[in-house]
């Protein structure tokens, strides 16, 4: 049609359009229905719905433009309008088609059977709408009749891979995985290069978990059809599910998006796969992309915040918030649930109350906004006034699955509040239940193991120190005849890099768990049935968020079973659920280490407004004992937690300093320094740390110029990866470094580099104790770095290294400049700082110190066996 018919029918004239003119709307409509304009087809036919020679054709085109669209219900509505709108016997049948085949999507298989019936007196020789005839027929039968089924069919019909793949899929539901095999490999004989059928029995295959046989369909299907979009995603699902790298895997859905670039969904596709191979800037930048395709989808929007929270990048969340506040306002009460569940998602819990209760006003949204305003106030802590939306939506029958989980859980909790302070506020209120007012009755009586526990033996610093302590300890203990050593860990798998640290603790005296494939609802279940004393305990973790009792529940089960004498718990994030874990199972000593110093709300990888509380419970109990890896450390929990100071025991890392120096011997340092290209003259800035935002590696990058720019011959490498290596490399090269500076990634062992260096480097924000720094001292590797944490306590200033109080890039490389340009200075550090080391950070006197506090930190228990 012509740009100048277009705008005498758009919108419609007063004029009564005429046959010719339909006829040519008709034509042109059809056209862009071919070329998929379908929102063009919509402008077009959507105003001429109330012409009175509106025809059948006509509402054909624009139903199939709605489904093109994604307007499904409209697009069903006008298909029965068609239907109804003539006899079977007119036109081609194929509203009858779509009616057919919507009706199999939403399972009314009767509705489908009779519109397949109808279209086949249409067409009678439609060997398609045959097999879709039998799809709803099988969905309707029983297991018993599907092979009587499936034979009136054939004697009607030819038998082909559709139709006996159809059976098969049916087989699988009803009979045993090798019936269905028998024939879905009768079904692959039959393949004569249908796609529908290759695809239908690929997804059986991967449904049955045969993964390679699936892909040995779909590449007998490429064959014929290389770029078909459909087998490009089945083919795509399927080496997931074999486990393909993540390379082949990506350059898969590259593929998919070179074919068809403005497809947002592909683009979400790469997030999620990035995202599960944990490279989240890789992640946001394909979620940034699928954003600009199509920023009505509000999954999209929460994937980019999530993929920039784990790059802790906080402005960039702070801008796109901002971006979606305009955004979704202008949405409607849709647009306002939406958003509050975005609010929800970076703790914004007061503004996201106030938009869904503003969009409660609209019937529609009724229930979608009083589940998120729901959401917010459980997240918020405010149960009470959660109870007043869940109870609503359960009254009035409106309630989702969603909201009847939230209603079970605030329920749970509201019956468990503090016995004294009447505090509302939850989960406060109930690790105050938990820690001050337990049940009387506890679950074990303990024995004499002690047990180390951790979130992982990934690779880290507090991890390697929980290695050492755990490893030391089991030692000491074996020697002198006391009971057996645990190390457990909630999550151990060495697939996910979270095993690194298992061959520093691992000796024969030390017996360690994995609690990460252990199931926590089989845990309920089984403890309920077995005692029923431990009921009540078990109702306080089930009320516990989440994220929190699915540890607890491990943790109790896993006391209860080996029934320790004393657990030790490291970090924030064990010490909250292992702590409730062990009062309510009734182990008489915990040790609580935190790691740090106190996590600042602006810290979102952190920070969890529970903790105070839960600190302070712990405080009030004399079974318990609280330390720190810093004296500065200690120092900031007793003032966040109103303590009296020296209320926190201080237990400094621990370095085996004989095994680091063994590992970081001349010859390794040497084949290093080989490796790097490094000649005698040139000099070695080194770094060993996360690339990620709290070690500030920019900052790091920053130095590294301006000392290659003063030192000729400086060269300078980072040990370690993360989120952000792919922005750091680019950094490196839009600086002109990259023949300068190396990033190493991970290394094992990691002496070897530290000793390679001449000086080290650490740019971080925030620490505890820095295992870094006192590892390259121990190898005589002179330090620099900024005052985060304990830092402080680890360099000798002016003899072991430098502490730059500041920040400043610049006075950060004056004083590695100054190391670097001072040899005598750096023949000091090679003899001087071990020995600091040696003395104050030995691993012999932490653990004595450890043995000590397990021993006389509890007057009133004794002696821990």
């Amino acid at each position: 049609m012509s740009d100048s018919l277009i705008l005498q029918v758009l919108p419609p004239s007063e004029k009564a359009l005429t046959r010719a003119d339909l006829g040519l709307i008709v034509e042109d409509a059809r056209r862009l229905v071919r070329s998929g304009q379908f929102q063009v087809v919509v402008s077009m036919l959507e105003p001429l719905q109330e012409e009175a020679a509106v025809t059948r054709d006509m509402k054909s085109l624009l139903a199939q433009a709605y489904e093109g669209v994604g307007e499904k219900h409209k697009a069903r509505l006008l298909w029965l309008e068609v239907e109804r709108a003539g006899t079977p016997a007119e036109g081609n049948g194929r509203h009858l088609w779509k009616l057919g085949n919507g009706a199999l999507e939403r399972g009314d298989y009767g509705e489908a059977e009779r519109l397949f019936t109808s279209f086949l007196q249409v067409c009678p020789g439609d060997l398609a709408a045959a097999e879709r005839l039998l799809e709803a027929r099988m969905n309707r039968a029983d297991g018993r009749v599907l092979r009587r089924v499936y034979a009136e069919h054939l004697a009607a019909w030819p038998e082909t891979a559709n139709s006996a793949a159809c059976l098969a899929d049916h087989v699988l539901r009803h009979d045993t995985k090798a019936e269905a095999l028998k024939v879905l490999e009768h079904a692959e004989s039959l393949w004569e290069g249908s796609l529908p059928a290759a695809l239908r029995i690929a997804q059986i295959f991967q449904g049955v978990n045969e993964p390679d046989r699936a892909l040995a369909v779909q590449d007998r299907a490429a064959a014929l059809y290389s770029n078909n979009i459909a087998l490009l995603r089945s083919r795509f699902r399927t080496r997931q599910i074999m486990g393909a790298p993540k390379d082949e895997l990506l350059k898969a859905i590259d593929h998919l998006i070179s074919l068809e670039p403005d497809i947002a969904r592909y683009h979400v596709m790469r997030a999620r796969l990035c995202a599960n191979f944990k490279d989240w800037a890789g992640a946001a930048k394909a979620w940034e992309t699928s954003l600009r395709l199509d920023d009505t989808k509000l999954a999209y929007w929460r994937g980019l915040i999530n993929a920039l929270g784990k790059l802790e990048r906080n402005a960039a969340i702070d801008a796109l918030i901002a971006k979606a506040r305009q955004h979704f306002r202008s949405g409607g009460a849709e647009g306002l649930v939406d958003l509050s569940i975005l609010e929800t998602s970076i703790g914004e819990h007061k503004r996201a109350v106030k938009l869904a209760v503003s969009a409660m006003s609209n019937p529609r949204m009724r229930m979608r906004a009083r589940e998120a305003a729901s959401a917010a106030l459980l997240a918020a802590g405010d149960y009470v006034r959660a109870w007043s939306f869940l109870s609503g939506g359960l009254e009035d029958g409106t309630a989702s699955i969603e909201t009847e989980r939230m209603a079970a859980r605030c329920s749970a909790s509201l019956l468990q509040p503090a016995v004294t302070s009447g505090r509302r506020r939850f989960p406060d209120a109930l690790f105050e239940r938990a820690l001050l007012h337990p049940p009387a009755r506890t679950l074990i009586e303990p024995g004499d193991a002690v047990m180390l526990v951790t979130s992982s033996l990934g690779a880290g610093g507090a991890e390697r120190q929980v290695a050492y302590s755990a490893g030391g300890v089991a030692r000491l203990r074996a020697a002198a005849g006391r009971g057996p050593t645990w190390l457990v860990a909630q999550d151990m798998a060495a697939e996910r890099g979270r095993a690194v640290m298992m061959p520093v603790a691992a000796n024969e005296h030390l017996q360690m768990e994995d609690l990460g494939p252990i199931d926590q609802a089989a845990c309920f279940r089984k403890i309920a049935a077995e005692d029923v004393g431990a009921r009540e305990a078990l109702r306080i973790i089930a009320a516990m968020p989440t994220r929190i009792s699915r540890d607890v529940i491990k943790l109790y089960d896993c006391f209860r079973r080996h029934r320790p004498g004393l657990v030790h718990l490291w970090q924030d994030g064990v010490i909250s659920t292992g702590s409730v874990a062990a009062v309510l199972a009734g182990v008489p000593r915990i040790v609580c280490s935190t790691r740090n110093v106190v996590a600042q709300e602006t810290d979102r990888r952190r920070y969890r407004s529970y903790l105070a509380t839960m600190y302070r419970c712990l405080a009030q109990r004399s079974d318990v004992r609280l330390t720190a890896n810093s004296g500065v450390g200690a120092e900031d929990y007793e003032k966040w937690l109103g303590l009296e100071p020296g209320s926190i025991a201080v237990i400094r890392n621990g370095v085996e300093t004989a095994s680091v120096q063994k590992r970081g011997n001349p010859e390794a340092r040497a084949m290093v320094r080989e490796r790097l290209g490094l000649g005698p003259d040139n000099l070695l800035m080194g770094g060993t740390f996360r690339l990620a935002p709290a070690k500030r590696p920019h900052l790091w990058l920053s130095v590294a110029e301006i000392v290659a720019a003063q030192v000729p011959e400086a060269r300078f490498t980072i040990v370690g990866d993360g989120v952000l290596r792919a922005e750091l490399e680019q950094w490196i090269a839009a600086h002109g470094l990259a023949d300068r500076v190396t990033l190493a990634g991970r290394q094992s062992p990691v002496e070897p580099w530290i000793a390679a260096m001449d000086v080290m480097l650490l740019a971080s924000e925030v620490e505890g104790l820095p295992n870094v720094l006192l590892e390259a001292q121990t190898l005589g590797v002179p330090v620099v770095t900024t005052d985060a944490g304990g830092s402080r306590e680890a360099v000798i200033q002016d003899i072991t290294g430098y502490l730059v109080r500041d920040d400043k890039a610049e006075n950060l490389a004056a004083a590695v400049i100054r190391v670097m340009q001072d040899r005598t200075f750096r023949l000091k550090a090679r003899t001087g700082a071990p020995a600091f080391i040696e003395q104050r950070f030995g691993l012999q006197r932490m653990l004595g110190d450890t043995m000590s506090l397990y021993d006389t930190g509890f007057p009133l228990q004794g002696r821990v066996g």
